[in-house]
């Protein structure tokens, strides 16, 4: 079987402009030429080569999030305060935190609601 070029990752959202930007600002992902209308916005990182880090596309749909998130991003981090303090300020909400040995899991949602993890240590 071959292997595909590139994983995305799709995230509903009310409005994939404004969600874009949150995660653009928040993990220094660029938008990717002509993903700057229509329902669908495309973020990527590094030079948009097939074995790059995943795509990030947000998708505007018209119903609201009515669950908890099943597939959500995880960000593995060396200092975890730095980067909740910063989403946090950029519209980010706390839900819960948990620890386990010297690694700390923060669940947050992001402006649309959804579920993802920042992991690290104090």
């Amino acid at each position: 079987m071959p292997a595909p070029k590139r994983i995305g990752i799709t995230v509903d959202c009310p409005d994939a402009a404004q969600l874009a930007a949150f995660w653009e600002r928040c993990l220094g992902y660029t938008r990717r030429p002509g993903a700057a209308g229509g329902p669908y916005v495309t973020l990527e990182r590094g030079d948009g080569s097939p074995d790059g880090p995943p795509l990030l596309t947000f998708q505007t749909v018209p119903e609201p999030k009515t669950s908890k998130t099943r597939i959500h991003l995880d960000l593995f981090v060396e200092h975890a305060q730095p980067l909740v303090d910063e989403m946090r300020a950029a519209g980010a909400s706390f839900v819960s935190r948990a620890e386990a040995g010297d690694w700390t899991t923060r669940v947050l949602q992001d402006p649309a609601g959804n579920e993802f993890c920042v992991i690290g240590p104090d």
